[in-house]
């Protein structure tokens, strides 16, 4: 017992007189995270002129995102309404539903999203991606989005498939795209 205390002594003396030759400095840093769209995009999309024919076209937005994210798309209006005219009553549409899908182009690979139509879009409506708030919608997986896109397809079947037929006029609708760190 009395040879524990003394070895005990002893590392304790030898310890409090070591010198040592290097110091060790920890260095840490941290880079902000940001989520946004690329500074130059889309405004306006002008669609395919005639709605009674079928058509499909896409749009790519530019993303700067580099931490994971979600984008939601929502629709304005549900439908291209009828700009300058209103329903009366004559038994033409006034509004044409289109359709949705949504792919997010990141570091891990293609996100895609399912197909929605323009009235599941509808802030609060049933679509997995539409969200007004940011960081919520299709989501990027563990991928990030810098110098990328996220590509909208948009399309919609021949008038000539769905009665009652369009009224005369222009017809429009507005896509909101809202992006940010996933909430």
């Amino acid at each position: 017992m009395c040879a524990g205390g003394v070895l005990a002594g002893v590392l304790a003396a030898s310890s409090a007189q070591a010198h040592t030759d290097s110091v060790a400095i920890d260095v840490t840093a941290r880079i902000k995270e940001r989520c946004g769209f690329a500074s130059s995009g889309p405004d306006d999309l002008a669609a395919p002129r005639d709605l009674e024919s079928a058509a499909n076209f896409t749009v790519a937005v530019g993303l700067d995102c580099n931490t994971p994210y979600a984008l939601g798309v929502t629709s304005q209006s549900g439908g291209l309404m009828n700009v300058d005219a209103t329903n009366d009553g004559s038994g033409y549409a006034f509004s044409k539903r289109y359709r949705v899908s949504v792919a997010l182009d990141t570091d891990k690979g293609i996100v895609r999203s399912q197909r929605c139509t323009s009235s599941e879009m509808e802030d609060g409506g049933s679509c997995d991606f539409a969200s007004l708030v940011p960081g919520r919608g299709l989501k990027s997986g563990s991928g990030i989005s810098v110098g990328r896109n996220a590509v909208i397809t948009i399309d919609w079947p021949a008038q000539a498939t769905n009665e009652p037929r369009l009224a005369a006029g222009h017809y429009k609708d507005t896509l909101i795209l809202v992006v940010g760190p996933r909430a």
